[in-house]
């Protein structure tokens, strides 16, 4: 993972919410302590971090918000301090597993510093720094010093913080009006937190989301990041329960408001859920800076079940569909993308089908849903394509669009549909096109949606539950070669190929040197791939890929050769030359070739094919399914 402060630096992140009224609910009486639940309740402690991270937190913080020397006396349990935390530490990393970053969580000592004794203050400062020095060893990637209600004492607890060399966050409690103690705005906060040393600001606690989205605001001009993590609304006391009102729609809603206004992380504190931390989450991954930021949630959700999940197909690959036999047999495979028509005449695209067929390539990829515009959705179209053609389409399935529910019902009716194979992708958000104002959903992103698809051809729903039959799916997913990331984009093709995928589809490449490193690194994985190639259409075409598209990097020679030409059928025609460079270069490398033509041009993907005549066999023309669709609009 990114450095903590680099990838703040980059997008806004999402904090977790309330460990401790959490645990009240689940019956733990408030006389107990807490933090000491680590060592002798380890498994609640697991599962509410889990919970949170499922509902989408990319920041866990551990279970030691009272675990200093001072507080953990109170409860006799003084000794144990160092045992505390570093348990604590320990029970949010196994869970966070490099998917999320761990916060120290470190709260105020109990002693009144605007009072206090030079001794007590003494003997407070040296339990914050004891605590925040074994968080450190123990291996967190950020302390998060929250609750102070006295600025002194969190300004002490930052110098303290500061000696570990780790990013802190300081957060001071604010009241209802919008101040902190000694009447202190937050703009005069967010100053004096920022030349103490905290490397992001803010408030959490005492009050809801609408008062601390006044306090996020003000603080926005200081400088630095703001955090701001309200409680769930002001609690009232029902059947001796304190019950907290704010609802996590009202938490999404303010979370919108907060990133618009420049918050940079938002979080939940007293009251607060894996709820309001998933309706949180929708704002998070509207205001990410091009690429959907998506946590992994896993496709078991019920532990009693995930045990006997074994996520194997039923099903051989060979047997499973035309595409999957020619992987087992170690065939050069061959397809071509097409986009879905923006309308609902299909006569054009089943003609276009028609000259790929009668050019021996009979798998064309379908794309889902382009560039936030108006088409036909891909599921039809796959299915009509194989009904009057009897090509054998791959249905793009993208986690943008459709929520936990609807991809579990997208997959099983595609199945039903005669549909076998899938290639699953998380998807950028819908940004560019005419409809940029649409909301992206990501309940789940490609390696989570992998698995539930996995498990369904195992025979499970997403719950564990016996599905009374299974799938047949070819799993295939997607790679960027260039990933400015390069390294997390390996670690998720190994967690892809983990959880169930068995083909690799690159982006489009163009710099063998990128490639040549891609593939050297994903041999070991023992997983097929099919090179992405994009004929390029023009000189502004390359330009445009180059500078506007994550993960597209194309050669300066290249960008030239297609200058020269400008735009044309010229230009097309030297596109065609280039992809063919780039196929010939690693044809006896890869398993096989995904053109992707622009605009739906197809007889480029078929002049870019005569590079690979010695590797792949023309398939026969197949004869169309029984069940005829109507392919013009009636």
């Amino acid at each position: 993972m990114k450095p903590f402060l680099d990838a703040l630096e980059e997008c806004a992140m999402l904090f977790d919410g309330a460990i401790g009224s959490l645990l009240y609910d689940r019956g733990i009486f408030l006389t107990r302590s807490y933090d000491e639940l680590c060592l002798s309740q380890p498994a609640m402690i697991r599962q509410i971090h889990r919970e949170y991270l499922q509902a989408g937190a990319q920041i866990l913080e551990t279970n030691t918000f009272a675990a200093n020397r001072l507080v953990l006396t109170k409860h006799g349990h003084s000794e144990q301090t160092e045992a505390i935390n570093r348990a604590a530490v320990a029970l949010a990393r196994e869970v966070a597993n490099d998917t999320a970053y761990v916060a120290g969580a470190v709260g105020p000592t109990g002693v009144p510093f605007g009072i206090a004794t030079v001794t007590d203050r003494k003997l407070a400062e040296d339990a914050v720094g004891e605590q925040i020095e074994i968080l450190a060893d123990a291996g967190v990637d950020l302390i998060c010093l929250e609750t102070f209600s006295s600025i002194i004492e969190l300004e002490t607890a930052i110098a303290a913080a500061k000696k570990t060399g780790l990013p802190v966050v300081a957060q001071l409690v604010f009241d209802a009006q919008g101040q902190a103690e000694g009447c202190l705005s937050p703009i005069d906060v967010a100053k004096r937190l920022v030349d103490a040393g905290a490397d992001v600001v803010g408030a959490n606690c005492n009050v809801g989301p609408a008062e601390l989205y006044q306090v996020g605001t003000q603080m926005v001009p200081c400088g630095k990041p703001v955090s701001i993590q309200p409680n769930a609304g002001f609690p009232s006391v029902i059947d001796g329960r304190r019950i907290y009102v704010a609802n996590p729609e009202q938490f999404g809603v303010f979370a919108r408001r907060m990133l618009k206004s420049g918050i940079r992380l938002i979080g939940g504190c007293c009251g607060t859920s894996p709820e309001h931390t998933r309706s949180m989450l929708g704002a998070v991954r509207m205001m990410t800076c091009g690429e959907a930021q998506v946590t992994r949630i896993p496709a078991i959700t019920t532990g009693e079940s995930a045990d006997r999940i074994a996520p194997t197909a039923a099903v051989p690959t060979r047997e499973r569909s035309r595409l999957g036999r020619r992987l087992d047999d170690g065939e050069f495979v061959v397809s071509v993308e097409l986009n879905a028509p923006q309308g609902t005449d299909m006569t054009g695209m089943i003609a276009k089908i028609d000259q790929l067929l009668d050019a021996g390539v009979d798998v064309v990829n379908i794309a889902d849903g382009p560039r936030a515009t108006a088409r036909m959705g891909n599921l039809a179209m796959c299915a009509m394509a194989a009904a009057n053609t009897g090509v054998e389409p791959i249905l793009h399935v993208c986690c943008r669009d459709r929520n936990f529910l609807g991809l579990v019902a997208h997959l099983l009716g595609a199945h039903a549909m005669g549909l076998r194979n899938l290639v699953i992708i998380t998807g950028d958000p819908p940004k560019m096109g005419d409809y940029p104002f649409a909301t992206p959903v990501y309940d789940v992103d490609s390696i989570g949606l992998l698995e539930i698809a996995a498990n369904l051809n195992a025979g499970y729903d997403p719950a564990g539950k016996d599905l009374k039959g299974h799938t047949s799916f070819v799993l295939a997913t997607g790679a960027e070669p260039a990933a400015r990331d390069y390294e997390r984009e390996l670690r998720r093709i190994e967690q892809k190929r983990d959880a169930g995928a068995e083909l690799i589809m690159t982006q489009p490449v163009y710099d063998p040197e990128t490639l040549d490193r891609f593939l050297d690194d994903v041999t070991p994985l023992n997983i097929p791939v099919m090179v992405g190639l994009l004929p390029l259409a023009s000189h502004r075409n390359a330009e445009f890929l180059h500078n506007e598209v994550p993960g597209m990097q194309i050669p300066d020679e290249y960008r030239k050769r297609m200058a020269r030409v400008g735009s044309g059928p010229a230009a097309r025609a030297e596109g065609v030359r280039i992809a063919q460079e780039a196929l010939e270069a690693v044809k006896h490398r890869v398993s096989g070739a995904y053109i992707m033509p622009p605009f739906n041009r197809v007889e480029s993907a078929i002049a870019i094919l005569e590079v690979v005549e010695d590797r792949w066999q023309r398939a026969p023309r197949p004869e169309p399914s029984a069940l005829r669709l109507q392919a013009t609009p009636s």
